[in-house]
């Protein structure tokens, strides 16, 4: 099987790795290239050898079994544009666009047989547990938090020439556009919002930083906070029932019940649920699963909160 991974940065490095491991678990050849405008001299050693070959823009590629697109989100239209017809299978971070595209725009990306949009936080334990629990329970309430600092994202970058701190790239409310996409997957869109961002912090960047939103429902409420300047790590979610308040903790991996006492225990590192989207992935491309994330229904998300 060819892969094509384009733009190898963290994210790009981590797909490559996995790619691999997932391909060698289930006895498939795999031959990867990447594109990339700067040298490979970056990488480690265990890193550089899964290269097959370098190119320096989406240009110079042929044909694939799968690409991955995972440059810089400004570029994802551009380059879905240059390498739609080049592949049969394509695997595109987020968040999919960095403005929400009209449907003439996104015709191009709206097969749910080939396009799929990464939502690891919807390949992660804890949100198998919420994909069963809120369906069968009453929740009058959802409120959710991301929150970390900037800074500590990648010891040894400087934050402020990262991504996430660049003007246009739409800040902590795209960035952090997984937590929309598992509220509004769990939830539904709301029928009533309002969102409040901007930049609040010391922090030296050139997009917002904090992120405060509401929705309303028939039967409950859902709030969400987002920020880079939190110096102590959270992404969770508290569900408000009838009988007790559930706190569903990502970072953790656990489930408390405050009322009852429960604790469940979920357990995982960050990769065991990269890899297993990556899993997903080659099922969704040679089994022929469903696409949990298409483009046409990130591209509604983004609409959405670009308008809240």
């Amino acid at each position: 099987m060819n892969v094509c991974i384009i733009g190898l940065g963290s994210i790009g490095q981590r797909h490559l790795k996995n790619v691999h491991a997932v391909a060698a678990a289930r006895g498939i050849d795999v031959a990867t290239d990447v594109v990339e405008p700067r040298e490979l001299d970056y990488l480690d050693a265990a890193t550089r050898p899964l290269v097959r070959r370098r190119f320096a823009s989406p240009a110079e590629i042929g044909s694939y079994d799968m690409i991955f697109v995972t440059n810089p989100s400004q570029l994802h239209q551009e380059t879905l544009e240059e390498v739609k017809d080049k592949a049969d299978f394509f695997f595109v971070e987020k968040p999919v666009f960095t403005k929400a595209l009209s449907a003439d725009a996104i015709a191009p990306y709206a097969d749910e047989r080939r396009f799929y949009v990464a939502c690891p936080i919807r390949h992660t334990r804890v949100y198998g547990f919420l994909a069963g629990f809120v369906p069968q329970n009453k929740v009058y309430c959802a409120r959710a938090i991301c929150s970390s600092y900037l800074p500590e994202w990648r010891p040894g970058t400087d934050y402020r020439r990262t991504y996430a701190a660049q003007e246009g790239a739409g800040g902590v409310k795209l960035d952090l556009i997984h937590e929309f996409d598992y509220l509004f997957t769990l939830f539904g869109m709301p029928q009533e919002s309002c969102l409040l961002d901007g930049k609040f912090s010391h922090l030296e960047l050139k997009s917002a930083d904090g992120v405060s939103f509401v929705g309303k429902y028939p039967d409950k409420t859902l709030e969400l906070h987002l920020d880079y300047y939190g110096r102590m790590p959270r992404r969770e979610i508290e569900l408000y029932t009838p009988d007790d308040t559930v706190v569903c903790d990502f970072i953790k991996a656990e489930i408390r019940f405050l009322k009852g006492g429960q604790r469940i225990d979920l357990a995982e590192e960050r990769n065991e649920y990269c890899i297993r989207e990556i899993g997903y992935f080659f099922d969704f491309a040679l089994k022929g699963v469903a696409n949990v994330n298409s483009v046409p229904y990130a591209n509604r998300i983004i609409d959405f909160v670009l308008k809240s």
